[in-house]
């Protein structure tokens, strides 16, 4: 494992692996919202694997901000949708 990146604290999913069923860190494909509390169809699971960050983490840094500002912008789902096509 590369130095910097983590295990998810609550699936245990190393950095590449898919999370575990029910994950409340994984982020859904589809809606770009937490995938535990949502219902959309065609989530990709392998789109939305653990990368050993914090989601949204590295976004955030790229563009020189906090996590809570990412939210605040309204950047906080942009990240985790897979795009069409």
């Amino acid at each position: 494992m590369l130095p910097g990146l983590k295990i998810c604290h609550d699936c245990g999913a190393k950095p590449g692996e898919i999370h575990k069923e029910n994950c409340d860190v994984e982020r859904c494909s589809v809606c770009g919202g937490q995938r535990l509390t949502c219902d959309c169809e065609g989530h990709d699971k392998e789109f939305a694997r653990w990368t050993g960050l914090w989601p949204g983490e590295a976004e955030a840094t790229l563009l020189g901000i906090d996590l809570n500002e990412l939210a605040r912008i309204g950047y906080e789902r942009i990240f985790f949708i897979k795009p069409k096509g």
